[in-house]
Protein backbone atom coordinates (compact mmCIF):
# COMPACT_ATOMS: atom_id res chain seq x y z
CA UNK A 1 0.00 0.00 0.00
CA UNK A 2 3.03 2.27 0.43
CA UNK A 3 3.48 4.72 -2.38
CA UNK A 4 7.21 5.14 -1.87
CA UNK A 5 9.97 2.57 -1.85
CA UNK A 6 10.56 1.20 1.62
CA UNK A 7 14.13 0.68 2.70
CA UNK A 8 14.83 -1.71 5.49
CA UNK A 9 17.83 -1.10 7.68
CA UNK A 10 19.86 -4.33 7.92
CA UNK A 11 20.33 -5.81 11.42
CA UNK A 12 24.07 -4.98 11.41
CA UNK A 13 23.60 -1.32 10.41
CA UNK A 14 24.59 1.62 12.58
CA UNK A 15 22.40 3.22 15.19
CA UNK A 16 22.29 6.36 13.03
CA UNK A 17 20.98 4.34 10.08
CA UNK A 18 18.17 3.12 12.33
CA UNK A 19 17.39 6.66 13.48
CA UNK A 20 17.22 7.85 9.86
CA UNK A 21 14.88 5.02 8.89
CA UNK A 22 12.68 5.60 11.94
CA UNK A 23 12.30 9.32 11.21
CA UNK A 24 11.43 8.51 7.60
CA UNK A 25 8.88 5.92 8.72
CA UNK A 26 7.29 8.35 11.20
CA UNK A 27 6.72 10.90 8.47
CA UNK A 28 5.23 8.36 6.08
CA UNK A 29 3.00 6.71 8.69
CA UNK A 30 1.55 10.03 9.87
CA UNK A 31 1.04 11.23 6.28
CA UNK A 32 -0.64 7.95 5.33
CA UNK A 33 -2.98 8.09 8.33
CA UNK A 34 -3.89 11.67 7.50
CA UNK A 35 -4.57 10.75 3.86
CA UNK A 36 -6.75 7.82 4.97
CA UNK A 37 -9.10 10.36 6.47
CA UNK A 38 -8.34 9.40 10.05
CA UNK A 39 -8.94 12.95 11.12
CA UNK A 40 -12.47 13.83 12.15
CA UNK A 41 -14.48 15.79 9.58
CA UNK A 42 -14.39 19.56 9.50
CA UNK A 43 -17.65 19.90 11.46
CA UNK A 44 -16.11 18.01 14.36
CA UNK A 45 -12.90 20.06 14.20
CA UNK A 46 -15.05 23.21 14.15
CA UNK A 47 -16.78 22.05 17.36
CA UNK A 48 -13.34 21.66 18.94
CA UNK A 49 -12.35 25.15 17.83
CA UNK A 50 -15.61 26.77 18.99
CA UNK A 51 -15.14 25.29 22.46
CA UNK A 52 -11.43 26.28 22.55
CA UNK A 53 -10.42 22.63 22.71
CA UNK A 54 -7.13 21.41 21.38
CA UNK A 55 -4.98 18.37 20.68
CA UNK A 56 -4.75 17.65 24.42
CA UNK A 57 -8.43 16.60 24.33
CA UNK A 58 -8.08 14.03 21.55
CA UNK A 59 -6.61 11.22 23.70
CA UNK A 60 -9.74 11.37 25.86
CA UNK A 61 -11.96 11.25 22.77
CA UNK A 62 -9.98 8.34 21.35
CA UNK A 63 -10.05 6.37 24.62
CA UNK A 64 -13.80 6.85 25.03
CA UNK A 65 -14.40 5.99 21.38
CA UNK A 66 -12.44 2.76 21.62
CA UNK A 67 -14.05 1.72 24.90
CA UNK A 68 -17.22 3.65 25.69
CA UNK A 69 -18.40 3.85 29.26
CA UNK A 70 -15.09 4.27 31.07
CA UNK A 71 -14.70 5.92 34.45
CA UNK A 72 -12.57 9.06 34.60
CA UNK A 73 -9.82 7.11 36.38
CA UNK A 74 -9.90 4.42 33.66
CA UNK A 75 -9.57 7.10 30.97
CA UNK A 76 -6.66 8.62 32.93
CA UNK A 77 -4.93 5.25 33.10
CA UNK A 78 -5.35 4.64 29.36
CA UNK A 79 -4.02 8.04 28.30
CA UNK A 80 -1.28 8.29 30.92
CA UNK A 81 -2.40 11.43 32.72
CA UNK A 82 -3.42 12.10 36.30
CA UNK A 83 -7.05 11.69 37.30
CA UNK A 84 -7.24 15.42 38.09
CA UNK A 85 -6.00 16.45 34.64
CA UNK A 86 -8.21 13.88 32.93
CA UNK A 87 -11.22 15.08 34.91
CA UNK A 88 -10.51 18.64 33.75
CA UNK A 89 -10.30 17.52 30.11
CA UNK A 90 -13.50 15.46 30.43
CA UNK A 91 -15.27 18.47 31.94
CA UNK A 92 -14.23 20.66 29.03
CA UNK A 93 -15.35 18.03 26.51
CA UNK A 94 -18.65 17.67 28.36
CA UNK A 95 -19.30 21.42 28.30
CA UNK A 96 -18.62 21.32 24.54
CA UNK A 97 -21.26 18.59 24.18
CA UNK A 98 -18.81 15.98 22.88
CA UNK A 99 -18.96 13.57 25.82
CA UNK A 100 -21.42 12.92 28.60
CA UNK A 101 -20.63 12.36 32.26
CA UNK A 102 -22.97 10.26 34.35
CA UNK A 103 -22.85 8.96 37.87
CA UNK A 104 -22.18 5.24 38.16
CA UNK A 105 -25.36 3.69 39.57
CA UNK A 106 -23.38 1.03 41.46
CA UNK A 107 -20.78 3.41 42.92
CA UNK A 108 -21.88 7.02 43.05
CA UNK A 109 -18.26 8.16 43.61
CA UNK A 110 -17.41 7.13 40.04
CA UNK A 111 -18.14 9.24 36.98
CA UNK A 112 -18.68 7.36 33.74
CA UNK A 113 -17.68 9.02 30.47
CA UNK A 114 -19.43 8.20 27.18
CA UNK A 115 -19.44 9.76 23.74
CA UNK A 116 -22.36 12.07 23.09
CA UNK A 117 -24.69 10.30 20.66
CA UNK A 118 -24.49 13.19 18.19
CA UNK A 119 -20.75 12.54 17.70
CA UNK A 120 -20.56 8.76 18.09
CA UNK A 121 -20.70 7.75 14.42
CA UNK A 122 -18.17 10.35 13.26
CA UNK A 123 -15.69 9.48 16.00
CA UNK A 124 -16.07 5.72 15.55
CA UNK A 125 -15.52 5.98 11.80
CA UNK A 126 -12.53 8.31 12.20
CA UNK A 127 -10.85 6.23 14.89
CA UNK A 128 -11.41 3.01 12.92
CA UNK A 129 -9.52 4.49 9.97
CA UNK A 130 -6.55 5.06 12.30
CA UNK A 131 -6.80 1.85 14.33
CA UNK A 132 -7.30 -0.63 11.49
CA UNK A 133 -3.81 -0.25 9.96
CA UNK A 134 -2.36 -0.58 13.48
CA UNK A 135 -4.40 -3.73 14.09
CA UNK A 136 -3.35 -5.24 10.75
CA UNK A 137 0.31 -4.41 11.40
CA UNK A 138 0.24 -6.00 14.86
CA UNK A 139 -1.54 -9.08 13.46
CA UNK A 140 1.32 -9.57 10.98
CA UNK A 141 3.83 -9.84 13.83
CA UNK A 142 4.47 -12.94 15.87
CA UNK A 143 3.52 -12.60 19.55
CA UNK A 144 7.22 -12.15 20.42
CA UNK A 145 7.81 -9.57 17.69
CA UNK A 146 4.62 -7.75 18.76
CA UNK A 147 5.83 -7.60 22.36
CA UNK A 148 9.23 -6.28 21.21
CA UNK A 149 7.61 -3.71 18.91
CA UNK A 150 5.36 -2.41 21.69
CA UNK A 151 8.26 -2.39 24.14
CA UNK A 152 10.18 -0.26 21.66
CA UNK A 153 7.31 2.23 21.45
CA UNK A 154 7.09 2.40 25.26
CA UNK A 155 10.81 3.09 25.44
CA UNK A 156 10.50 5.74 22.71
CA UNK A 157 7.66 7.33 24.67
CA UNK A 158 9.80 7.40 27.83
CA UNK A 159 12.84 8.77 26.03
CA UNK A 160 10.87 11.41 24.15
CA UNK A 161 9.57 12.68 27.51
CA UNK A 162 12.85 12.33 29.46
CA UNK A 163 14.15 15.66 30.65
CA UNK A 164 11.33 17.52 28.91
CA UNK A 165 9.67 20.04 31.25
CA UNK A 166 6.54 19.79 29.08
CA UNK A 167 6.25 16.02 29.57
CA UNK A 168 3.62 14.28 31.65
CA UNK A 169 0.56 16.27 32.69
CA UNK A 170 2.22 19.46 31.53
CA UNK A 171 1.81 18.25 27.96
CA UNK A 172 -1.86 19.05 28.25
CA UNK A 173 -1.18 22.67 27.47
CA UNK A 174 -1.67 23.66 23.82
Amino acid sequence: MATEATTQTPPDSSLEDGVLELTSLFGRVFRNLKQRGGLPPQAFRDAFEEASLGPRHMPVMIAVTLEDGLSVSEVAERIGLSVATTSLLVGELSRAGLVERTEDERDRRRTIVTLHEDHRQVMEESIQRIVEPMRRALERLSPRARANFLEGWRILDEESAAGDPMAGDADCVD
